[in-house]
């Protein structure tokens, strides 16, 4: 079934969304167009700590109940983006994918939570507008955002529960010069780790995910640690036995907007919904799955060894690890460079890698880490071979 939702999917993109920050008075316009869909049934549930709407859209009239929610890290967003693709394909009545929209209305009751931190949405933070990290508050529920979700989830009993995030671009997969693009996890419910029944349907559901995601992506889908979170909501809901599954959107190489992975989670969130609503992932084990590496730091956008770290000292030399950086202004999200770190990198790898042994600082005359660097020109023997602008280029194209 995912080949063919993929195959489909320019049907269905939501092409309005074009980049991670969007504008809110676009999300205000999709919420309208939402709430007039006869397909869908949306309602207001609750409000952030500033008085911002979180709305629930609820899909179809099956008797097994699905939640997901995204965006309750304010600027984690691909999620977000990817269930706007599913709504309209969802509240479209054209007959592309009918098949699918109908089983689905027919066997499953889809509860969506999109972009439920939105006082975070809106200043591009992690936390709340009170400062909270919402994925930590899941026992105390300090946040309004906390308390409406945990409620929410009470009402619904979901067989299965999707919590969407993104994580930081530069996670490898495992100790891999790999960048993960997709990361997975069957929360743990308690502190030894046990696979309940409703880990053990996270887990399946997550095996069937694994194998068309390294389809899709090979060597580049980790898993987290399981290590167990008591404050975490993916951990306390499998506790409550929500069959939680945690769906990571990770880098994928100079596509910075991540929209190759909103696709990716858009025809993956509809594959599993197609599994769910005819138990396919009864089918499933879990030993795909459980062998993936799990995510590492392990890697930087570029990797210079032996670069050198000044221009009237030619002895003075260093591998150096330079990142891109995110700054939000103005509503837009703005790249920059920073050298990361500088020393002894050869454990570690690079997008992009060059051995700068006989490169010569051209335009800086020292190279200090942590400073935030526009450009960055290294020559050899008269002839510049490294100029950071290229590559600032790429970001901006």
């Amino acid at each position: 079934m995912y080949k063919i939702i993929e195959n489909s999917y320019d049907s269905f993109k939501e092409n309005r969304i074009k980049e991670r920050a969007f504008a809110y008075d676009l999300w205000l316009t999709l919420v309208e167009e939402w709430s007039n869909s006869p397909m869908l049934d949306m309602s207001e549930i609750g409000q952030t700590y500033e008085g911002k709407p979180i709305h629930q859209i609820k899909f179809g009239i099956g008797p097994i109940h699905i939640c997901a929610w995204s965006q309750m890290h304010g600027d984690e967003a691909t999620a977000t983006m990817a269930i706007a693709d599913i709504l309209r394909l969802l509240s479209n009545t054209s007959k592309e994918l009918l098949q699918l929209r109908e089983k689905l209305h027919q066997n499953i009751t889809l509860f969506i939570l999109p972009r439920l931190n939105a006082d975070g949405a809106e200043r591009w933070t992690r936390e709340t507008a009170l400062g909270i990290d919402m994925n930590r508050d899941a026992i105390q529920k300090y946040s309004a955002e906390a308390k409406i979700l945990s409620q929410w989830a009470q009402e619904i009993k979901p067989v299965f529960s999707f919590n969407l995030h993104d994580q930081h671009r530069l996670y490898s997969v495992g100790k891999t010069p790999h960048q993960t693009h997709i990361a997975l996890l069957a929360t743990t419910g308690d502190e030894n780790g046990t696979w309940t029944e409703s880990r053990l349907r996270a887990g399946k559901l997550a095996n069937r995910l694994t194998k068309i995601a390294h389809n899709i992506y090979p060597n580049k889908i980790a898993k987290w640690t399981d290590e167990y979170n008591a404050r975490a909501f993916g951990d306390y809901f499998q506790g409550q036995n929500f069959g939680l599954i945690l769906l990571e959107s990770g880098g994928a190489s100079w596509d910075l907007e991540k929209q190759s992975l909103r696709k990716t989670n858009a025809c993956l969130l509809l594959d599993a919904l197609y599994a769910i609503s005819n138990n396919e992932w009864q089918k499933e084990e879990i030993s795909t799955y459980e062998s993936l590496l799990t995510n590492e730091r392990n890697i930087f956008d570029i990797k210079l060894t032996n670069a050198p770290l000044s221009k009237e000292n030619k002895m003075a030399r260093a591998d150096i690890g330079l990142n891109i950086v995110e700054e939000f202004m103005d509503g837009k999200i703005h790249y920059a460079w920073t050298i990361e770190e500088i020393g002894d990198l050869q454990f570690f790898h690079g997008l992009t890698e060059m051995d700068a042994s006989n490169y010569e600082l051209y335009d800086h005359n020292n190279l200090k880490k942590g400073e935030p660097y526009s450009s960055m020109q290294m020559n050899e023997k008269g002839k510049m071979v490294f100029n950071l602008i290229e590559y600032t280029n790429k970001i901006n194209k």
